[in-house]
C-alpha cells in the first residue's frame, strides 16, 4: 500500500505543478514565495505542514540551477580567496556578497519567521505585496541606469543596501530578484551587473534557509512513514525548469529591463485581492 503523503492536498500532480511554478517564479521579478503560497492555497495544500517543507526543496532545486548558470563566476570566487591569488575584483566581490548578506540575519528572529509563515496562508496579504513589487518595478525601470562593466564588483555599501532590499523579500509576494535588482539598478549599477549580483547574492541566502529546514525535515518523525516522491520530483521539475528561466531572464533582461512584468503582477495582485472575496 502507497503510504500518504506528508501535507494535506500534496500529491505528485500538485508537486509537479509546483515545481514549475517555482521554477519560473525563482527567476522572474514576480516573487516564487507569492506564487507558492497562491498555488497551494488553489490545490488545498497545508504551507503549515509538509507544504513548507516541499518548498525549500523546491527553492533547492532552482538553487541548484544558479549553481549551474553561475558556475564560472562561482569558480572564480573560489580562485580569489586561494592564498596569493592575484584577483582583486574577485575578492572585492566576495566581500559584497558577505556584506550583502549580512541583513539576513532579521529573517532568524522567531518573530519574523511566525510572520511570514502567517503571511503566506494570506492571499490578501500577498496580493498587496504582489502589488508593492509591480510598482518596484516600475520605478527602478526609470532610474534608466547605464550599462557598465558585469564584472564590476559593487561597493560594500550598495551591497549592504541591496541586501536590505533581499531581507524585506522574505514577505510572501515581495520578489527576491525583483527587489535586488530594482535596488541595483537605483543604485546606479547596469542591468547585467545587478542581475549577476543578485544571483549570485542568492547563493548563501538560499543555501542557508534550504539547509536549515532540510536539517528540521531530516528529524521530522513523520519522514520515514510519509511518501517523499512527491518531494523528489517537485525538486527535479523546479531544477529544470529553473535552468530554462534563469537563461532566458538573464536575455531579458539585457534587452528590455524589467517593466515586461509589471503588468503581469498587477493583475496576478488583483486576482489574489479578489481571491479574499
Amino acid at each position: 500500500m502507497t503510504p500518504p503523503p506528508l501535507a494535506p492536498g500534496l500529491d505528485m500532480v500538485s508537486a509537479i505543478v509546483l515545481g514549475i511554478v517555482q521554477g519560473i517564479a525563482e527567476f522572474l521579478p514576480i516573487s516564487s514565495s507569492g506564487h507558492l503560497a497562491l498555488g497551494q492555497a488553489l490545490l488545498g495544500v497545508d504551507p503549515a505542514v509538509g507544504g513548507l517543507k516541499l518548498n525549500v526543496l523546491l527553492h533547492a532545486g532552482t538553487l541548484l540551477a544558479v549553481l549551474v548558470v553561475f558556475r564560472r563566476d562561482l569558480w572564480a570566487l573560489l580562485v580569489a580567496l586561494a592564498p596569493g591569488s592575484d584577483a582583486p575584483n574577485g575578492r572585492r566581490r566576495v566581500v559584497a556578497i558577505v556584506a550583502g548578506s549580512t541583513p539576513l540575519v532579521l529573517a532568524l528572529i522567531p518573530a519574523v519567521e511566525r510572520t511570514v509563515l502567517r503571511l503566506e496562508q494570506s492571499t490578501t496579504a500577498v496580493g498587496v505585496a504582489l502589488l508593492c513589487t509591480a510598482a518596484m518595478l516600475g520605478l527602478s525601470h526609470r532610474a534608466a541606469p547605464p550599462d557598465d562593466d558585469p564584472d564590476l564588483a559593487p561597493t560594500p555599501k550598495q551591497a549592504v543596501l541591496i541586501g536590505l532590499a533581499q531581507v524585506v523579500a522574505i514577505v510572501p509576494g515581495v520578489s527576491r530578484s525583483g527587489s535586488t535588482i530594482a535596488a541595483a539598478l537605483g543604485l546606479g549599477m547596469g542591468r547585467d551587473r545587478a542581475a549577476r549580483f543578485s544571483f549570485l547574492l542568492s547563493v548563501p541566502a538560499v543555501g542557508a534557509a534550504t539547509l536549515k529546514t532540510g536539517i528540521e525535515f531530516a528529524a521530522s518523525p513523520t519522514v520515514n512513514g510519509g511518501d517523499l516522491r512527491p518531494y523528489a520530483v517537485g525538486f527535479l521539475v523546479s531544477f529544470v525548469v529553473g535552468l530554462a528561466s534563469l537563461t532566458g531572464l538573464l536575455r531579458l533582461i539585457r534587452r528590455f529591463g524589467m517593466l515586461p512584468f509589471v503588468p503581469y503582477l498587477v493583475i496576478v495582485g488583483l486576482l489574489s485581492l479578489w481571491m479574499t472575496r
